[in-house]
């Protein structure tokens, strides 16, 4: 019985080996144009011709070269210091300004929604005195008008002023 490691090892292997043809594949149908083959060759050539010239200065002077590449290490490591020196210093700055912004604005929404709240509690308490008012008036607490002559009286659905005048 295979373990599960193996099993995976032989699907690696497969794949690696699929990338590999494909590779092959790949590069043997872009060597069929012509520029291809010319740009590579080209390339190629370039490629040989740098090493060589690398190769040659570290032959005769490797210190030479060594020390360059010391410096042009260090040079990398000082700007990569200021880098990360001004990536701190944003990240302070924003957790500051922005952080505290935002947090002012949510408290501040908070204390609008709770006034808003407020206001809707205090209309409603206002609609109800209102329909009190109303009911006063209207006379659905018992209170039975009298007709004064000149005043309108309506019934529901009439269209009269006065139900009693007739035309």
């Amino acid at each position: 019985m295979q373990t599960t490691s193996t099993v995976n090892e032989e699907k690696n292997g497969k794949l690696v080996k699929g990338i590999l043809v494909g590779a092959i594949v790949g590069g043997a149908v872009a060597m069929l144009d012509s520029t291809t083959r010319n740009k590579v060759r080209s390339t190629a050539g370039n490629v040989k011709s740098s090493s060589q010239g690398f190769y040659t200065r570290v032959k005769e002077n490797p210190s030479e070269v060594k020390d360059d590449w010391m410096d042009r290490i260090q040079s990398a490591s000082t700007v990569l210091k200021e880098a990360m020196n001004d990536a701190q210093s944003l990240y302070e700055k924003v957790n500051d300004e922005v952080v505290d912004q935002v947090n002012q604005v949510k408290e501040d929404s908070t204390e609008v929604l709770s006034t808003a709240k407020e206001a809707g509690e205090d209309l409603k308490d206002i609609g109800s005195k209102v329909k009190d008012a109303g009911q006063e008036v209207s006379g659905d607490e018992g209170y039975e008008p009298t007709n004064v002559p000149g005043s309108e009286t309506r019934t529901p659905g009439s269209t009269s002023a006065n139900p009693n005048t007739t035309f």
